[in-house]
């Protein structure tokens, strides 16, 4: 991000379709290729991932892709949909003309981005994903939707979780880059052209949403605030980068047993393989780190209630703020 849009540029890009992501997109789904980088899986960061062959592993991959695809889902509608209604009534966001039309633009179009997702989903898969259904490995445990809705409470005061939004908002756009840029896989081939375009269309909104979040910060998070937001932006974190036995890595582990039975003996370790990877390192880094998330970083950089953020975002690697 070189430069901020300004609210009145970014809705002149929000009017050109050619800027826009298309969701209603027919694509075909090639069942024998993978779906996305192999280093976007959790397996792939473990010794056991080597010792599948290939058939397990790419069907480890598509499931896995499914599960990334309802990640973004989850973004777009039960932390967005709490966080920007109340983001409008922020003084410094209501009372921009622009500013506000560019927030309520960008919810329109995350709604459809989740309608989108749903049905690539729902077409890989629909036995998974049947009329109705559009979450099947992140439904939600009672803590996290209590955590969501509280961000939403506090957000007029306490805008941490902006930082998440835009940091994730931020992945999703690296995600689709690579996957256009770089569609060879280490070990399985090339990916889908079908998944890779839906994730290519979907980085066309994502690019100017950045700029939006990036502004909510700059007018909406008080710097009398700053420490109290950055703990509990901190604390927000601890429940994100741990793998936990009923999180939505081990159910891809136990759908993928479902669908391959022969890899029921190795159900345990593969679950504990995922459940190690809080204490890897290299994955952590994976998460979050400058290269995927370079703009969300420089924010970072320039907070300095975040400066011992490293502690717990691993991949953080703090540089003075320019």
């Amino acid at each position: 991000m070189n430069r901020l849009l300004t609210p009145d540029e970014i809705n002149a890009l929000a009017a050109d379709p050619g800027q826009c992501t298309r969701t209603d997109l027919r694509v075909e789904i090639d069942a024998s290729c993978p779906f996305v980088p192999e280093e976007y899986t959790q397996l792939y960061f473990t010794p056991l991932y080597a010792t599948l062959c290939h058939a397990q592993r790419l069907h480890y991959n598509q499931l896995f892709a499914l599960r990334i695809n309802e990640y973004i889902m989850m973004l777009e509608a039960d932390l967005i949909d709490r966080l920007l209604p109340q983001l409008l009534r922020h003084p410094r966001v209501r009372d921009d003309a622009a500013l506000t039309l560019a927030v309520r633009t960008m919810q329109t179009e995350e709604h459809r981005h989740f309608a989108g997702f749903a049905a690539l989903n729902r077409r890989c898969r629909p036995d998974l994903y049947p009329e109705g259904s559009d979450r099947y490995f992140s439904c939600l445990p009672w803590w996290t939707r209590a955590m969501f809705a509280a961000v939403g409470r506090l957000s007029s005061r306490h805008a941490f979780a902006l930082w998440y939004l835009m940091a994730m908002e931020e992945s999703a756009k690296s995600l689709a880059r690579e996957m256009v840029l770089h569609p060879q896989t280490r070990t399985l081939g090339r990916l889908d052209a079908g998944f890779v375009r839906v994730h290519h269309e979907h980085l066309k909104d994502e690019t100017r949403h950045l700029h939006v979040d990036a502004i909510l910060i700059e007018r909406c998070m008080d710097p009398r605030r700053q420490r109290l937001n950055a703990l509990l932006f901190k604390n927000m974190l601890a429940g994100v980068v741990r793998p936990t036995r009923g999180g939505s890595g081990v159910k891809v582990i136990r759908q993928l047993v479902r669908d391959r039975p022969e890899l029921a003996p190795r159900e345990p370790a593969m679950i504990a393989a995922v459940l190690a990877l809080k204490d890897d390192r290299r994955f952590q880094e994976s998460l979050f780190n400058r290269r995927i998330m370079p703009a969300t970083f420089g924010i970072f950089d320039r907070t300095p209630a975040l400066a011992d953020l490293g502690e717990k975002m691993v991949g953080y690697d703090r540089h003075e703020a320019a």
